[in-house]
């Protein structure tokens, strides 16, 4: 009797033992789980540069109008598959918790702060998840000799490298056609060899506080600008091109004209990012009584595997199988184009060049975003 008390015993306290391991254990494992800070948290100190991000894309990556509606699209042709794919870059904290259907609030802030600042690596190899993190007290910025009474802090060469970009803006889908080619376009130019990078135009310093003086005062003046503007700036667009009426040539029946149109600002190809985006030079001849015109369009056109043009965005990503044309100005390239009008009647001649970026997506009805990029006026009389 005795013997099998002891038996009893030790089986009891070692079910106990166990459960009592798994217990502390579990426990243990949850309070070392890597969670992300909520971009709130950082304007408790940050609030400039917190202000500067939430109204910019990065915070509205869910939000915006324009890809909810590709998105939609999207995600009832592919049956829900379609978010593995999208929300890589417009909720990357979802490659962490999994939370692909945006159910928690830190999945939706978009790009956030701590996404981006808990970023040690970023390898193009891997397309599905190019971003090697590494979540918690610390965070990596440009900035060297710094400390925080909130965490830790390391300074990261990243930070001031294209290659922290490229994460998003450079993709190639399932069937080998490069989608998204900002990055390498950038990396092929002479802005690359010159070492001028994405956050040199996009993210660049201005006056401002990195930490509230009553938290702590800093000698640092200037921060990196987190409104991170480009195609949807009409700012950053009018930087981007020239275009300038090099010659016009009179002769007994045509007017000849030679436009030039230059990617003076831009580190890229102009247009870049999604294929549906267009440049258009459109060259007027207008007398008091006539009016003609002609146009030059660059862009890439993609082909699904039947040989049909994608024309909407929602599918390019995913049914995209070949590059059928690109005519897109690469970095301080100059195109030259030649127009032949029929001379008009009238004396008394005005030749328009200008450059419109369009962009004609879908929300809730067909929209379409055009801007006037760069403009040129000539006057004469024949």
């Amino acid at each position: 009797m005795a013997r099998k008390m002891t038996i009893w015993s030790i089986l009891i306290l070692g079910i106990f033992l166990f459960f009592l391991h798994s217990h502390v254990g579990s426990k243990s494992a949850l309070q070392k789980a890597p969670t992300f800070t909520s971009s709130e948290s950082c304007k408790e100190c940050h609030e400039e540069i917190h202000n500067h991000w939430k109204n910019a894309m990065h915070s509205m990556s869910i939000e915006d109008p324009i890809f909810k509606a590709a998105y939609m699209e999207s995600y009832l042709n592919t049956a829900g598959e379609a978010k593995f794919n999208c929300m890589r870059c417009h909720a990357p904290v979802s490659l962490i918790n999994n939370d692909y259907d945006l159910k928690n609030e830190i999945t939706r802030e978009g790009v956030s702060c701590d996404f981006c600042h808990s970023v040690k690596k970023v390898n193009l190899d891997n397309r599905d998840n190019p971003f090697e993190l590494e979540i918690g007290e610390t965070k990596r910025g440009p900035l060297s000799n710094v400390d925080s009474p909130a965490h830790k802090t390391e300074p990261s060469s990243l930070f001031k490298s294209s290659e922290l970009c490229a994460g998003c803006h450079e993709y190639t889908n399932d069937k080998g056609v490069k989608i998204l080619g900002t990055y390498s376009e950038w990396k092929e130019s002479p802005y690359a060899e010159e070492g001028t990078h994405c956050q040199n135009c996009h993210m660049p310093l201005i006056i401002g506080k990195i930490v509230k003086p009553e938290i702590k005062a800093i000698k640092q003046k200037r921060i990196n600008l987190h409104a991170i503007s480009a195609s949807h700036s009409t700012e950053q667009l009018q930087k981007a091109v020239k275009v300038e009426i090099k010659n016009i040539h009179l002769e007994e029946d045509v007017i000849e004209v030679v436009v030039g149109v230059t990617n003076s600002g831009s580190g890229h190809f102009v247009p870049t990012g999604i294929p549906a985006r267009k440049l258009i030079l459109l060259v007027e001849l207008r007398t008091p009584n006539e009016y003609f015109s002609q146009q030059r369009i660059y862009q890439k056109i993609m082909q699904d595997e039947s040989g049909k043009e994608i024309k909407k965005e929602g599918t390019v990503f995913l049914q995209a199988a070949k590059i059928s044309f690109d005519n897109r100005i690469k970095p301080r390239e100059t195109r030259m184009e030649r127009f032949a009008f029929a001379k008009p009647r009238n004396k008394k001649i005005t030749i328009t060049a200008r450059v419109d970026y369009l962009y004609r997506t879908a929300i809730l009805r067909p929209t379409e975003m055009r801007v006037i990029m760069a403009e040129d006026v000539k006057m004469m009389s024949k």
